[in-house]
């Protein structure tokens, strides 16, 4: 059983705007705090090999590389598959000390919690397009749009998010306050589903509801949250093209709680609550992040 285990997803190194030096200081601190960890988990797309060269991905994160090992030498390190993740599936993964695999199952404390990248819950992903991007490139070739993308993407997350805000305005002005799904508890009740949840995380809900786990963990959206029933939660990523970024997940005795890298000081938790729909942004975390 893991007591305490340690979760981020999502740095896609190699890519224009993935925070490099936040991740690495990121690992270089569960490095120093290893004696009080029982796992770290990397739920997947830690590389950007989407119309990257892999060799050239791997080569510009040595320093990376060379730190999961060195953690990896310490404590388990579990590395979930995600889209992204091509080229690691051909690798000989015994080589490394770190488990590989498409999802893990751990307990800690009295809950059952599974781990997974989170790309099947989203309909625009699958595995041939995932293969048809991760061809071979030049070294340095991000994406075909040579990394401006990635300021549209966050545009128009921007723009859904303030979407959803009008909406939540309107549904608890007219609504009861109880949306058109549940998802089921960990103590088998049923409570109000947040109608303003993407459907991504829809879907995520939907499948806890499937499985006989009592908790989800997964990445992929790079939106960072946990449910109000403490049964789901995304670590979000370290893109710095995210409203926010550069936070992680700490499962500790079967509670989950969000937390922001600080390089300039100790992580603090996160309140999800400022989270949920867009409602706190990467400027003012510091500022609304202490919990009780």
């Amino acid at each position: 059983m893991a007591e305490r285990i340690v979760v981020a997803g999502d740095a896609h190194l190699g890519a224009e705007h993935a925070d490099v030096a936040a991740f690495t200081a990121f690992l270089e601190e569960q490095y120093r705090n290893r004696a009080e960890i029982d796992a770290l988990i990397l739920l997947g797309d830690v590389w950007d090999m989407i119309r990257r060269d892999s060799f050239g991905s791997a080569w510009e994160t040595s320093e990376t590389i060379t730190r999961i090992k060195r953690l990896a030498d310490e404590l388990p390190v579990y590395v979930v598959f995600g889209n992204h993740d091509t080229h690691l599936r051909n690798l000989d993964t015994s080589l490394y000390n770190v488990a590989f695999r498409d999802e893990f199952v751990l307990d800690s404390g009295d809950a059952s919690i599974r781990f997974r990248h989170g790309n099947a819950f989203d309909r625009l992903q699958f595995d041939a397009l995932s293969n048809r991007l991760s061809g071979p490139g030049d070294r340095g070739d991000i994406d075909p749009t040579r990394g401006a993308k990635d300021p549209l993407v966050a545009k128009g997350r921007s723009i859904l998010q303030a979407q959803k805000r009008r909406l939540r305005t309107v549904y608890e002005t007219i609504g009861s306050g109880r949306g058109p799904d549940h998802i089921a508890t960990s103590n088998g009740s049923a409570s109000p589903a947040d109608p303003t949840y993407p459907r991504r995380e829809r879907r995520a809900h939907a499948f806890l509801e499937q499985i006989p786990e009592d908790k989800l963990v997964y990445g992929h959206t790079h939106t960072p949250y946990v449910h109000p029933d403490n049964v789901a939660a995304n670590p979000g990523s370290w893109k710095v093209t995210a409203p926010v970024h550069n936070t992680y997940l700490v499962v500790e005795d079967g509670k989950i709680e969000l937390y922001r890298h600080d390089a300039d000081g100790p992580d603090a938790p996160i309140d999800p609550t400022a989270l949920r729909d867009g409602l706190l942004d990467d400027r003012d975390v510091a500022d609304r992040s202490a919990v009780s």
